[in-house]
This record gives structure tokens, sequence and C-alpha cells, in this order.
């Protein structure tokens, strides 16, 4: 099987950081390595993330595609899989991805995510709708790669430039690589994520999604705002 290194892109995040590693460290079979990119924190995330035993490197510049581009080239090994820290990756995470980059023609692959300190409605959505979505979309041949959930190979995604920009890099990256090889979903990948992208409002973030996703369809570049990420770059 190929091997594979995760990275962890980390600001701020002391308070999910540690549940996110425990999570991925109990991964059976384990990851390769496990990178946390400390992106300028203020607060005690790298000194957590090196107490579980991982590796940490510190990319300064705020900007989630910034850390992920620093993990995917510090990454040791040819599939780099990317989470977030206030996510839970659950069991059969690295499994199910190893068994898809068996496949040389594989490039990319990507997951559902459900919800947790979610409003119930919210949770339901997520973890009975949202993957009948991806499944359907995947069917149509339009992927949907999420930042929380996906893995790459690692030497491609390099040469097509990585993570290059600074809103919807995870998309951006997948757009590119989908000319490279086949962009896969596996529905046992799953990961769980927090809440916290539903405090400025439900309707509001679904319908950014919904918004490119048909800009996408229709080959247009992503249009997520200027304020998408920018509580976790502050």
């Amino acid at each position: 099987m190929p091997r594979v290194s995760v990275v962890v892109p980390a600001r701020n995040e002391e308070e999910y950081i540690g549940a996110c590693l425990d999570a991925i460290l109990a991964q059976k079979p384990p990851p390769d390595e496990i990178i946390v990119v400390n992106n300028g924190s203020k607060d005690r995330t790298a000194e957590i993330a090196q107490a579980k035993g991982v590796r940490v490197i510190h990319e300064p510049r705020p900007g989630l595609h910034l850390a992920r581009q620093a993990g995917l080239k510090a990454a040791r090994y040819e599939v780099v899989a990317n989470t977030d820290a206030d996510c839970i990756v659950l069991p059969g995470w690295i499994e199910a991805i190893k068994v898809a980059f068996e496949d040389p023609k594989v490039v990319e692959t990507y997951g559902p995510l459900e919800l947790f300190e979610a409003p119930s409605l919210d949770k339901i959505l997520a973890k009975y709708f949202y993957p009948v979505f991806l499944w359907i979309m995947a069917r149509l041949g339009q992927p949907n790669a999420a930042g929380g959930n996906h893995a790459v190979r690692r030497e491609i995604a390099l040469a097509v430039g990585g993570y290059d920009v600074p809103y919807g890099e995870d998309l951006h990256l997948m757009m590119k690589l989908r000319k490279h090889g086949e962009i896969r979903y596996v529905p046992k990948q799953r990961v769980m994520t927090s809440g916290r992208r539903l405090k400025h409002g439900r309707w509001k973030l679904y319908a950014v999604h919904a918004k490119n996703i048909w800009r996408r369809i229709r080959g247009l570049p992503e249009d997520y705002g200027n304020d998408y990420y920018a509580d976790r770059e502050r």
C-alpha cells in the first residue's frame, strides 16, 4: 500500500487540536507521519501537538492555503491526506485512502463530512443528505473535495502548483488535478467536523457553497468573498 502523510493546518486551535490528533493516531493502519502546520498560533496549539509526538512545522504567515502548501511541501510520503484541526477522522479513514491510491490512475480522493457541536438539522443534513449529494455529483463528473477531508498524490499536486489561492484553495487544486488523473469519491473516507462554520448563518454558508458549485459547473472560478476564512487568519 502507498505511504501516507497527514497534514493538519492549525492556527489558534488549542480547543480542538488534541482530539483531532488523537483520532489520527488511533487509525488502523496508522499514517506514516503526521504533520501539524502551526500557522502563527498565539495559543498552545504547537505545544499540544508536540506533546502528542507528531511533527510540527511552522508557517508564520496567516493563511489556510499557505499552511496547506507548507504541509504539502514538507510531507515525506507519496500521498498527502488533509484534515482540519477541528475535525475528527473516523475509523477506517487511513485505510480507505491507502486502498484508493493503490490505483495509479487516482490523483485525489475525498469523502463525506459529518458534523458535531451543531444544530440537529445540520447534523441530519450532513450525515444523510451530503453523502447522497457527493455521490450524485461524482456520477455527474463534478467532484466536490473539501479541505477537511481530501488526499492528493504529492508529486502531481506540487507539479500543478499546489494550494495557490487564498480562498477555495481545496477546490482550486482539485480542478487542476482532474486534468492529470481520477478524482475519486470514497464513501468510507469519513470525517466529522465542528459546526463552527455555521456561526454566521446556516443558509449563508450553504448559499456560498451552492453558488460556487454552479460557478464550477459553468467553468468559472470560485468566489468565496474576502471574509470566508477571515476568522481563521486573524
